[in-house]
């Protein structure tokens, strides 16, 4: 498969804002590298988009989520040539709820 066009949806890039603030209030260079870091992973499920898993608790079939470092859930689709990244949360926050 080649690359997939990533597309990171308004509310994707609201939830990163969000965490980046709740970091960056005790320490901004880690909020930064941490958004880095999720960037890199959305760009990186764009190659391999079967990295994610498909959750039973997910009524809809075709979202994958990405867990990244135990901390970081990733919601995402694969339309077409695109992977539309549509949800970015902590563990802490029930994904199922959300989406």
């Amino acid at each position: 498969m080649s690359k997939l066009k990533l597309i990171i949806t308004k509310e994707a890039y609201a939830d990163l804002n969000s965490i980046s603030d709740f970091i960056a209030k005790d320490n901004i260079d880690a909020a930064k590298n941490l958004i880095k870091d999720l960037f890199d992973l959305c760009n990186t499920l764009t190659e391999f988009p079967n990295l994610g898993v498909i959750k039973e608790a997910i009524k809809d079939k075709t979202v994958k989520i990405y867990i990244h470092n135990k901390q970081y859930l990733i919601a995402y689709r694969v339309e077409n040539d695109k992977l539309v990244v549509f949800k970015i949360t902590s563990r802490y926050q029930n994904i199922y709820k959300l989406l």
